[in-house]
């Protein structure tokens, strides 16, 4: 792909601010009249051209104008958007959501699902914190009859865990302190994802008559170190969506409340974001049904467990105020509940 001119990025950026605003394609006689451009509405029309064949812009059909693609709407954000900091007003409405909640931590997550969808006038949603990023304590091994073993698992964030295994042989409770102690030795400070994710490894060399205990445990990995609360998620601004005019047909709003109603999905779909703040902008997404949207998240804190909120709404979104509401909201939700 070819480099863009000086001429041809602020085209770009004209073009894609004014169909931002107005949701209606942009003729060249419509730039030509833009401060900055200096140059004529033919000279525009080679350079709209230009852009049209490397995949910036579309006509959405004859003699209409043009419109950004994907890849304008990604040049755009990654190197053209210069973000407005959320004004005083609206961090003190943020701020009087999470008052009101009185520290209900459901509720504390149910109005900044609203107060994102009420301020940014797209959909807001946010997933509750997800408890595998927690950091392992330590585990207890207690002998309950012959062949039968309480293990019980603290992690960091003050939770805890019993688990009953079962072994084909005894171990006396002098044996399953130190197969506790060399557990806790490994794994202690490890987060339970990692935990989950490397036991294997970490144990691989244990022999002895601990074999068969840590072989089991190393095994029930996924179950044992998962301590997972049932996740759950919360929307609101399901109206703003059906008022953007891209959204009248019934592809797109079908769509996208087939997403809202697929709640298992949905929260698989913000769960496996990363977690810095992300833009994924129509068929960057994973699922298909989000083609006609952008989804804009970021991660939050609830001490050492991670959540993820954002704002789902067209690719046509004010990509300047949505990107730092979203950062703005995921900072106070972590110093608020941590």
């Amino acid at each position: 792909m070819n480099e863009l001119t000086k001429r041809q990025i602020n085209i770009l950026r004209w073009l894609i601010r004014s169909y931002v605003k107005d949701a209606i394609p942009v003729a060249s006689a419509q730039l030509a009249r833009k401060k900055g451009l200096d140059c004529c509405a033919a000279t525009i029309r080679n350079e709209l051209t230009a852009l049209e064949d490397q995949g910036y812009i579309q006509q959405p059909h004859t003699s209409a104008g043009r419109i950004p693609t994907d890849l304008g709407y990604r040049f755009y954000v990654d190197n053209l958007v210069k973000p407005e900091p959320v004004d005083l007003h609206k961090h003190a409405e943020i701020f009087e959501c999470m008052e009101e909640a009185q520290g209900d931590v459901r509720k504390i997550l149910a109005e900044a699902s609203r107060v994102l969808g009420l301020i940014s006038q797209e959909l807001g949603v946010v997933l509750t914190p997800y408890l595998s990023w927690s950091l392992f304590d330590r585990m207890e091994l207690i002998s309950l009859s012959f062949n039968k073993v309480l293990a019980v698992l603290h992690v960091r964030s003050r939770m805890v865990k019993t688990v009953i295994l079962e072994l084909d042989s005894e171990l006396v409770q002098k044996d399953l302190d130190r197969a506790a102690s060399l557990l806790n030795e490994r794994l202690s400070g490890l987060t339970l994802i990692e935990i989950q994710r490397s036991i294997a490894d970490r144990v691989s060399d244990v022999g002895g008559i601990y074999t068969q205990l840590v072989r089991l445990i190393a095994l029930s990995a996924d179950a044992l170190f998962n301590f997972t609360e049932p996740l759950d998620i919360h929307t609101s601004g399901t109206k703003n969506i059906v008022s953007h005019p891209e959204f009248q047909q019934a592809g797109p709003l079908q769509d996208i409340f087939t997403i809202i109603d697929d709640r298992r999905h949905l929260i698989k779909l913000f769960h496996a974001s990363r977690p810095e703040i992300t833009v994924a902008i129509g068929e960057e997404n994973s699922d298909l049904r989000l083609r006609h949207f952008s989804v804009v998240t970021c991660s939050y804190k609830r001490g050492p467990d991670v959540g993820r909120l954002g704002v789902i709404g067209p690719r046509r979104m004010p990509y300047n105020r949505i990107i730092p509401l979203v950062e703005t909201m995921a900072e106070t939700m972590s110093q608020y509940l941590s």
